[in-house]
C-alpha cells in the first residue's frame, strides 16, 4: 500500500474511534440517572401515568401511612357529604398517632378525612373502615376491589390505616397510580394540600396541623407520609411545574431523606418530561 494510502487509512481510523468514543461519552451523559437513598422509587407523569425515574419501581415494600390515601379515596366514594362517622371501642383503642377518638364519638366525613391525611389518625381510619363497610377486615376487601379495578399487580392491602401486617403491601409504582387516582377526589387533594384545619366532633374541638409540611420543597402540591419500623420513612408527592405534572413516591428511606428523594426525582423528571401540549386554533 503506497504510504500516502496508509496516512489517509490511519487517519480515517482515529477519526472514526473518535467518533465513536464522542458518542459513547454522550450517551453515558444522557443515561446518567441521579440517585436517592431511599431503596425504592418512582417518578411518573400524573396525566399519562408514564414512568419518569425508576429505582426498583415495581418492588413490593410496605407502604405505612401512604395507604390512608385509598382509605380516603373509599371515603369519599362511599360516604356522603355531611355524613356522620361513629368510632367504636375498636377503632378508639388503636395503635398511635390518633386523633384521640373516644367510644361513641361522631365526626363528620369531612373531619374525618381531613384527621386522617394531616394528622395521620389511625382510630379515624378504623372509624371509616367500619362505618364504610361494618369492620376492618371487610374494608379491606373493598380496598383490594378497588386496587383491581385500577389494574394494579402487586398490591394487597389489609389495613386501613397502613400498620404493619405482612399480607399489607404495594410498590412505588402501583402507589403513584393510587395518588393518580387521588386526582379525580378533589376533597382528597384539597386534604392532602392543607396545612392546618380546624376540626369539631360530637364531644371536643382540635386544631391540626399536617406535621410534615414544613418539610415539602418547591412545587410540591399534595403530599403524604408514612412511617412504621418495618416500612422505614415512605413519602408520596403530587407535583406541578411549567404545566408539567407528575406524582412521586418513595419507600424504605429515612426521616429526613425522602423528601429529597422526592425533589432528586421531581427535578431529574420535569428536566426529561415534553412540554405539554396545547390546544391550538386555526387560523
Amino acid at each position: 500500500m503506497p504510504k500516502n494510502m496508509k496516512v489517509v487509512v490511519t487517519t480515517l481510523l482515529v477519526v472514526f474511534l473518535l467518533n465513536g468514543m464522542v458518542t459513547i461519552q454522550v450517551g453515558m451523559a444522557e443515561e446518567w440517572v441521579p440517585q436517592i437513598k431511599g431503596e425504592f422509587g418512582v417518578a411518573i407523569d400524573a396525566k399519562s401515568g408514564e414512568i419518569l425515574y425508576n429505582k426498583n419501581a415495581n418492588s413490593k415494600a410496605y407502604p405505612a401511612s401512604m395507604t390512608k390515601v385509598l382509605t380516603a379515596i373509599i371515603l369519599d366514594e362511599r360516604i356522603k357529604d355531611g355524613e356522620k362517622l361513629t368510632a367504636s371501642l375498636n377503632a378508639a383503642n388503636q395503635e398511635c398517632v390518633c386523633y384521640g377518638l373516644a367510644v361513641g364519638e361522631m365526626i363528620s366525613k369531612e373531619d374525618a378525612m381531613k384527621a386522617l391525611l394531616l394528622l395521620s389518625a389511625n382510630d379515624v381510619a378504623v372509624a371509616i373502615a367500619e362505618n364504610v363497610t361494618g369492620s376492618e377486615e371487610r374494608f379491606a376487601k373493598l380496598m383490594n376491589q378497588k386496587v383491581k379495578k385500577l389494574g394494579l399487580k402487586n398490591t394487597h392491602f389489609v389495613t386501613a390505616s397502613g400498620l404493619t401486617d405482612p399480607e399489607h403491601y404495594t410498590t412505588p409504582y402501583d402507589m403513584a397510580l393510587i395518588a393518580k387516582e387521588a386526582l379525580k377526589h378533589p376533597k382528597v387533594l384539597e386534604d392532602m394540600s392543607t396545612q392546618a384545619a380546624f376540626i369539631k366532633t360530637s364531644i371536643q374541638e382540635k386544631n391540626i396541623i399536617n406535621r410534615n409540611i414544613k418539610y415539602c420543597r418547591n412545587n410540591v402540591i399534595a403530599s403524604k407520609t408514612g412511617y412504621t419500623d418495618a416500612a422505614q420513612y415512605t413519602l408520596v408527592q403530587y407535583l406541578m411545574k411549567d404545566n408539567k405534572e407528575i406524582i412521586c413516591v418513595v419507600m424504605k428511606s429515612d426521616e429526613k431523606s425522602r423528601f429529597n428523594d422526592i425533589q432528586t426525582m421531581a427535578n431529574y423528571s420535569f428536566a426529561h418530561m415534553k412540554a405539554p401540549e396545547t390546544d391550538s386554533e386555526d387560523n
